[in-house]
């Protein structure tokens, strides 16, 4: 007898579990409602076990697509590589925890078990599959912060802004705590210290930048920029930072500037306190 309550509670709150440590392997950070509302597409996908039996095309395919579907819910589809890297991960965990409990029932001899669709339902305490699901997130999580700190400390990337119609060279940092996007269009945006940066920004955007901050009408945006205005909280408070829209973001390489398909950056009114760079941008900005 399979409990429905139960199979919808379990596999709502292992999944949880799953797309967080698939979160921190592919470098991927959801809002809350976000993973909730993955969580229950993985739990809705459970209900296949009570479907007939398909073929196995079918059901690997039913699969592979849920897994994809989850993530896709999850974290976003702006970044193709991230969804698969996740996709992926959130699979592997999902059969390492389905392995593991598997491990238990031989071991403990018991025929609690059923299949169906791919979908194995494992009559055991769901406590167990909980417990192994929180153990596995918690052991990606620790390793990844112990790996994070052994790691060397991350170069700086020249990237080039377009503003104003003007090329703009900036260095930027590596900061895993950026979650910043353009409202608009959904995408992670380059932050740029306006006092770090202004002597390299054109004379336009440096006037406008410096009435904003200074508590003034800054007027209509210049020329060639499109004004954004973009959300940006920390510990302390919440505001909105000025920004523009821009043609484009490239990453600066030996071989060229890289187009990275960004398409807004955003002034912070603080420096950050380092000769080294000017801006800042997330794990989602590469």
């Amino acid at each position: 007898m399979i409990y429905l309550d139960v199979l919808l509670l379990v596999n709502f709150l292992t999944a949880y579990f799953l797309l967080l440590a698939a979160g921190v392997l592919s470098g991927q950070h959801a809002a809350f409602i976000r993973m909730l509302l993955g969580s229950a597409v993985a739990a809705l996908s459970a209900l296949v076990l009570f479907v007939p039996e398909q073929p196995y095309a079918i059901q690997l395919l039913y699969k592979v697509g849920t897994a994809f579907l989850i993530t896709a819910v999850t974290f976003g589809t702006a970044n193709k590589v991230r969804l698969l890297t996740a996709a992926c991960w959130y699979a592997a965990m999902n059969i390492l925890i389905a392995g593991l409990a598997l491990l238990v029932v031989l071991q403990t001899g018991t025929k609690l078990l059923q299949t169906g669709n791919l979908t194995v339902y494992l009559r055991v305490s769901p406590l167990l599959l909980v417990g192994l699901s929180a153990a596995g997130c918690l052991a990606v999580e620790i390793g990844a912060r112990v790996l994070e700190r052994r790691k060397p400390t991350p170069e700086t990337i020249g990237v080039e802004v377009e503003l104003a119609g003007l090329p703009v060279h900036l260095r930027a940092m590596l900061d895993t705590g950026c979650h910043l996007k353009d409202p608009i269009t959904c995408l992670p945006v380059l932050v740029v210290s306006f006092p770090d940066a202004k002597n390299r920004l054109p004379e336009t955007i440096r006037t406008y930048l410096m009435a904003w901050f200074d508590g003034k009408s800054p007027g209509e945006p210049p020329d060639g920029v499109r004004l954004r205005l973009i959300p940006c909280q920390t510990a302390s408070q919440r505001s909105l930072l000025p920004g523009f829209a821009v043609r484009q973001i490239g990453l600066i390489t030996p071989n060229g500037v890289l187009a990275l398909g960004r398409s807004a950056v955003a002034f912070a009114p603080q420096s950050f306190g380092s000769d080294g760079y000017e801006a800042l941008y997330g794990r989602d900005f590469l």
